[in-house]
């Protein structure tokens, strides 16, 4: 049985890419990504469908390629640095993506859990948020126990930063690459306040390890 894992991240601050741009302009009603656009390129080309009223608009760095009165598809050509070529450069093609006031979510199968990390290093060198959204086994039943995955939404904004620049900088590792004075110098808080979202965090966590 294979071992795949399919996945489904948000990307929030997404640099390079022209889709997210977009979707900052116009209302986009649906997406496409090809890795090939031509027989001669191997760039990433996309196309964005987006609803109008009236005159099909303008946009930068777009070609109009089909109208039809209410709708235009337009196409492009992605950055290197974009999301959207650089899943594919890891070997995973991009399956969906939606994009919406500059949020980006992409959708792909990476053959395992080492290669989802390195995806996800990757796009955070390239976007100011990375977020799993869903994760699923190939395989995985409801009563597989084997990946879990922690709820967002249940941590506020700063105490999912503690938790995350905390593991970023090492405090979990053995031996740990940081203490707690030098992420709370990181953060910009005392120890104390460091220290105390940080159980919050880890308390929050733990619940939903263990109810899983």
């Amino acid at each position: 049985m294979s071992s795949g894992i399919h996945v489904q991240l948000e990307l929030r601050g997404v640099a390079d890419c022209p889709a997210a741009s977009l979707s900052e302009e116009v209302t986009l009603d649906s997406v496409t990504v090809d890795r090939h656009g031509s027989a001669e390129a191997t760039n990433v080309v996309g196309e964005v469908t987006v609803d109008h009223d009236g005159d099909a608009p303008t946009i930068d760095d777009a070609e109009a390629v089909f109208e039809d009165g209410s709708q235009s598809v337009y196409r492009y050509a992605h950055e290197q640095d974009c999301p959207c070529s650089r899943v594919p450069e890891q070997g995973c093609p991009v399956r969906d993506v939606r994009t919406d006031g500059g949020r980006l979510c992409l959708t792909f199968v990476a053959p395992d859990l080492d290669t989802l990390r390195a995806i996800v290093t990757d796009l955070q060198s390239c976007c100011a948020d990375v977020t799993v959204q869903r994760l699923v086994r190939s395989g995985a039943t409801d009563g597989d126990q084997s990946l879990l995955v922690a709820d967002r939404n249940a941590f506020t904004d700063r105490q999912y930063e503690v938790l995350k620049t905390a593991h970023q900088m090492g405090y979990f590792d053995s031996p740990k690459e940081a203490n707690s004075r030098t992420v709370a110098e990181e953060l910009g808080v005392s120890v104390s306040t460091f220290v105390e979202h940080l159980s919050v965090a880890q308390t929050k966590l733990f619940d939903q390890l263990i109810s899983s």
